[in-house]
């Protein structure tokens, strides 16, 4: 007799279906090959870390040994002259200070010049605007001497700052961190005596104009001996107008035509003609024509 319909069912694989077709993929050794590599590529890495460290560190010690002892001195100057630029009260240079020194003795010597308004040493943010903005003016050629601008001991190339030394922290490239050692040793041949030969600073040179324009308003002369820490000249004078223009074999000139031309470089050159007078050479200039 035949089973029923209704008793019959098909047959199920209980197995593990496979593809016979496909063979099977020796997991184990690819588990093993991925871990030899990552062991190898880590260790690459560490490798590579290891030298990029060995090169920042002569990087920074290169900068320590050359280049942080001057930028630490440049601060440590600017900062005295602003400290000394922001005592120079206003009215002060009425109390005649007799010189201790003749301008012959400035021609070797560092000197350091800053002008500006009674107002801007009123505060030190004030004072560090306008030595920021610092304008070249015709007083260190009147005088016959190579002034050296307050804001020349801030200017430091880029390569040779704290700032771009910590940079070198950022990658461990071989390449780019062996490019920034090349770059800052061909800075400290080639920019580095140039911020050496500013300090020590010997004089510091400060003008005050008491108003708006040293065309008509008085302006007070400060004179400092950095070595001895000493105020060796305070005094106050005005533009006189016209100045008669003495050769000088000594420092910049300035251009006679100019001079005349000019009222503003005509002011300086009376300024500085008084600045003269005051550190013993003769001058000689004429009043302007009313």
């Amino acid at each position: 007799m035949e089973p029923s319909e209704s008793e019959l069912s098909p047959a199920e694989f209980d197995g593990v279906r496979t593809n016979r077709y496909r063979p099977r993929l020796p997991w184990a050794r690819i588990g093993f090959v991925v871990l030899f590599a990552a062991l190898i590529a880590g260790a690459y890495f560490w490798r590579q870390k290891v030298r990029a460290d060995e090169l920042r560190e002569r990087i920074e010690t290169l900068h320590a040994e050359r280049v942080a002892s001057v930028l630490d001195e440049l601060e440590a100057t600017r900062a005295m002259l602003e400290e000394k630029a922001l005592g120079a009260k206003s009215g002060a240079a009425k109390r005649l200070v007799e010189a201790e020194v003749r301008l012959s003795a400035l021609h070797e010597d560092e000197v350091v010049y800053l002008k500006v308004r009674a107002p801007e040493i009123a505060s030190e943010e004030a004072l560090r605007a306008a030595i920021a903005t610092e304008e070249q003016d015709a007083i260190g050629p009147c005088l016959g001497l190579e002034l050296t601008p307050v804001s020349q001991l801030s200017e430091v190339p880029e390569v040779l700052t704290s700032k771009w030394l910590a940079r070198i922290h950022e990658t461990n490239d071989m390449q780019r961190l062996s490019v920034r050692e090349e770059q800052l040793a061909r800075a400290i041949d080639r920019e580095l005596p140039a911020l050496q030969s500013r300090v020590p600073v010997d004089y510091f040179l400060l003008l005050v104009v008491q108003g708006k324009s040293r065309l008509r308003d008085p302006v007070d002369v400060f004179l400092w001996d950095l070595e001895q820490d000493k105020l060796v000249l305070r005094s106050r004078t005005e533009n006189r107008g016209r100045l008669i223009t003495v050769r000088s074999q000594i420092g910049p000139k300035v251009d006679p035509a100019k001079a005349a031309g000019d009222p503003i470089v005509t002011a300086d050159c009376s300024i500085a003609a008084h600045i003269k007078a005051q550190l013993g050479e003769p001058t000689m200039d004429l009043a302007t024509r009313d």
